[in-house]
């Protein structure tokens, strides 16, 4: 072993220790550097409107966007908080923040307001009461009604009437900020979403209920009001909204094949309730919402924490994750993270992605968007040292279940077309007293034109059976599977027995 000198010693020490404090000081100056984001199209999109502080001000962007064209007239939100009361709207706004933008007048606390299930049927001092239908699952009709389901719609006649009567109005916007401005997007409060996925079931329930005591123009309107109301959703600009708007959409048309395959409905009224059925408007894709909404809130929440303090940005990102292995705040000062390549690198996935849900076919989409999914590096994500330094960071957090609402829209798209071609059915059943032997029988008498399956752009597997018919979609796998569904990508099927 070597001993250097004492004096020699603690000089080596003292240029080791200043040599590291120096590679410090050049590592904290670097991770500084690394948190400047220059505004620009591949940044952060737009660089306009701007907050006090110099951050892009994406909600008034997104709240600018979502609003054009809305009138007091023409939004469907007053009416709907109207049915609702104070209970849709965020505790964190001042009392009358959005409803005053909405120009509405004062809720009272209490009033006549929408009742949901759990809330009507829990017993005192019981925990609420379980929801005994489900949106995801069909249910066949006809079905025995309790006398609490009763009660439950009774009390909820008038809430319910204005909700139909929104469902009648053009748009639906609700704002995000109320005149106490959330700090990020992503923690923008949705309490609306209960209401609306409790009132839609009661309106699939009441055409259930209507049906069997032989309310056929009620059932019918019942329908078209749940159909509307999915439309009106499907035009919010959150994925979490559109995704319900769709499952509303699949069991809306679940409940109209139901309806159609009853037997109670004469021939005109299916083919009214087709003619109704076509006037409904288009459900949105799910493409603006990521464009703008889903693509803004990566892009706040990415010039938010570049913003804050190290320490501060670790522990949000942190509980952003979820993930409990993530580097420690106290590392954050010393980590060179490109915040600005995060917001590159998260533009061109979501411009890839949208380029791949523009193709003209589902197979095509498809292709595209399994090759994007390929070419995600998985084993970035699963390293919670490499994670946060990757430009691929918001492609784990914010981007990989964005190709999954695409798939709903989809199914929802084929249980609308089985829906009309289930109703021409059981007209022409209605006229010549079984069903036809091909789909294209329904032609020019049913149909204007058949349905395809949305999924193949071929026509919808159909064949007549000794008590009913099969029909279905292939549904998202695009796989033949017989008219079985034991996987959410399997066959979509509307068969009579």
């Amino acid at each position: 072993m070597i001993h250097l000198p004492r004096r020699r010693f603690w000089r080596l020490t003292i240029y080791l220790v200043c040599l590291v404090l120096v590679l410090l000081a050049a590592d904290v100056v670097w991770a500084r550097a690394r948190r400047t984001i220059h505004p620009g199209y591949d940044t952060t999109r737009i660089t306009s409107p701007l907050l006090d502080n110099g951050r892009i001000d994406y909600l008034a962007a997104i709240e600018t966007n979502f609003s054009r064209g809305v009138t007091s007239e023409n939004n469907a939100a007053p009416l709907l908080f109207e049915a609702f009361g104070r209970e849709a709207l965020p505790k964190t706004q001042p009392p009358d923040g959005i409803t005053s933008r909405l120009g509405m007048a004062h809720l009272p606390e209490k009033g006549n307001y929408y009742a949901c299930w759990q809330d009507f049927a829990k017993a005192p001092g019981e925990p609420p009461a379980p929801m005994t239908w489900d949106l995801t699952k069909p249910e066949t009709w006809p079905a025995a009604d309790s006398p609490k389901t009763l009660a439950w719609l009774k009390a909820n006649e008038k809430p319910l009437q204005l909700i139909e009567q929104a469902t009648g109005r053009a748009r639906l916007f609700i704002p995000f900020d109320g005149g106490n401005r959330p700090v990020l997007l992503i923690s923008v409060l949705l309490p609306h979403v209960r209401p609306l996925r409790d009132s839609s079931l009661a309106l699939l329930v009441r055409a259930r209920v209507r049906l069997n005591s032989g309310q056929l123009d009620g059932c019918r309107e019942d329908l078209l009001a749940a159909h509307r109301l999915a439309r009106l959703i499907s035009q919010q600009a959150t994925l979490v909204e559109r995704a319900f708007a769709y499952q509303l959409e699949a069991a809306a048309c679940r409940a109209d094949q139901e309806a159609s395959a009853s037997g109670k409905f004469s021939a005109q009224q299916l083919r009214e309730l087709i003619g109704k059925l076509a006037s409904v408007p288009p459900l949105q894709p799910p493409t603006d919402a990521i464009d703008m909404g889903e693509r803004y809130m990566m892009l706040d929440t990415t010039q938010y924490v570049a913003q804050l303090p190290p320490t501060q940005a670790g522990k949000l990102l942190a509980d952003i994750t979820g993930r409990g292995d993530a580097p420690p705040p106290w590392l954050f000062p010393f980590l060179p993270i490109a915040y600005e390549q995060w917001m590159i690198a998260g533009n061109h996935y979501d411009d890839g992605l949208l380029a791949a849900l523009r193709k003209p076919t589902y197979a095509m989409r498809r292709s595209a968007i399994d090759e994007m999914e390929r070419g995600i590096d998985r084993k970035v994500h699963d390293n919670r040292w490499l994670s946060v330094l990757s430009p691929a960071w918001p492609q784990g957090i914010f981007m990989m279940q964005l190709t999954r609402v695409e798939t709903r829209w989809e199914t929802a798209r084929a249980e609308g077309r089985l829906s009309v071609a289930a109703a021409a059915l059981a007209a022409y059943k209605a006229d010549h007293g079984d069903y036809p032997a091909t789909l294209s029988d329904l032609a020019t008498d049913y149909l204007k034109e058949l349905p395809l399956d949305n999924f193949t752009d071929r026509p919808l597997i159909y064949s007549r059976t000794k008590s009913g018919y099969t029909l279905y979609s292939v549904g998202p796998n695009m796989t033949d599977d017989g008219g079985e569904s034991t996987g959410p990508a399997d066959d979509i099927v509307a068969s009579r027995k």
